[in-house]
């Protein structure tokens, strides 16, 4: 038996959206912060620099807060080729308050250019030849050292090498093992020889695939660009001078032809039961395809967004029904938006009698006419 997903039902202004389950993006990102949290300076190796065994300049306190300072004026390395007003972490506050404060239950139309330029520029920080990429920064030191003995550490030669992502490579080890301040030698894959290579941690944060953040912020952003396009079902209570606006809709059209043939929602005179064919929409669910009818064949969800001035939610809208029952001015507008003819002839013979429609008069009986004439010559 195929399990049931649990509709996931978010108020949007006066209406109702009704996704198919949650999404999924919030919690993961929610999870991908505590989790960057959880991670302090000294599990990361990265307390700051140390002078007698003491902080000289102290690190953020965890490797969020890092991943926010990276590359900022007053965390900018010695000979850095960025100049502080760069890094993650403008990035980073623009993601932070889009998932915390713009996002509000429902991905709009208007979401979808700025997660792809979050996207963009977290792929951009992911390039190898990018100053800003956290499995790229560098460290010197030397090519040869002793590796035992009291001079352990001691550079042998003069030549150097370039360890790029972590600084807590085997000769930090070497140098540094049993004295104040020394941090510990860090996991071998957060560092390395190789440019773009190294999984640090601030580059776990960022892209993942590490033991200390297996889903980075770049997967999280993956996840809501992939939900922008989640199917929806949405209650609309239109504003009464824009009902007639869903007239192109195909499924509502049809209902409204089909109230025009039921002569029991006319009164004598080709006069429509207004409040009838109104409540009649009510419990619809009136089916919506990619396109409405129409020469303009405009999009439905700018028809739904018209109708209820209301911005335009991502995703594709699958159907629609009424919240409550709408006007009889706002059902008679909606009549003639469907019709579209000033006169309209009903199946059994009369002609529809309301507001802006035209009836013709009736032909004067002709034997009536003859009786006149011949009593009054």
């Amino acid at each position: 038996m195929v399990k049931k997903t649990k509709k996931s039902s978010k108020q949007f202004f006066d209406n109702v959206i009704e996704y198919e389950g949650e999404f999924d993006f919030p919690k993961l990102y929610q999870d991908w912060k505590a989790d960057c949290k959880r991670h302090k300076a000294k599990d990361i190796l990265s307390v700051g620099r140390m002078k007698d065994g003491k902080r000289e300049r102290p690190n953020p306190d965890d490797l969020y807060d890092q991943l926010e300072e990276h590359v900022t004026a007053a965390y900018r390395r010695p000979n850095s080729p960025n100049k502080g007003n760069t890094g993650t972490y403008k990035l980073l506050q623009q993601i932070d308050k889009f998932f915390t404060k713009t996002y509000k239950g429902v991905l709009l139309e208007a979401h979808r250019p700025i997660l792809l330029n979050f996207k963009r520029k977290l792929s951009k920080f992911n390039q190898a030849e990018s100053t800003l990429n956290p499995r790229n920064i560098t460290f010197t030191r030397p090519a040869r050292f002793e590796t035992r003995g009291k001079n352990k550490g001691k550079a042998i030669g003069t030549e150097t090498i370039v360890i790029y992502g972590h600084y807590a490579d085997e000769y930090y080890k070497a140098k540094y093992e049993g004295t104040k301040g020394y941090q510990g030698k860090a996991p071998e894959k957060w560092y390395s020889k190789n440019t773009n290579t190294a999984n640090p941690p601030l580059a776990q944060a960022l892209f993942g695939g590490g033991e200390l953040v297996t889903v980075g912020l770049i997967q999280v952003v993956n996840s809501a660009i992939q939900e922008l396009d989640k199917g929806y079902h949405m209650i609309i209570k239109p504003k009464g001078g824009k009902v007639s606006g869903l007239s192109a809709i195909t499924s509502l059209r049809k209902h409204v032809f089909k109230l025009l043939r039921d002569k029991n929602m006319f009164r004598k005179g080709g006069r429509p039961n207004l409040n009838a064919m109104a409540s009649s929409l009510m419990g619809v669910r009136f089916e919506i395809g990619q396109k409405a009818t129409g020469r303009g064949k405009a999009d439905p969800k700018k028809i739904i967004a018209f109708a209820t001035s209301t911005p335009q939610p991502s995703g594709q809208i699958k159907s629609f029904s009424f919240g409550d029952t709408i006007g009889t001015t706002a059902m008679a507008s909606l009549i003639r938006a469907v019709v579209k003819k000033k006169q309209y002839r009903l199946r059994w013979g009369e002609f529809l009698n309301m507001k802006g429609m035209t009836v013709p008069k009736e032909k004067e009986n002709e034997v009536r006419k003859a009786w006149i004439e011949y009593l009054w010559g």
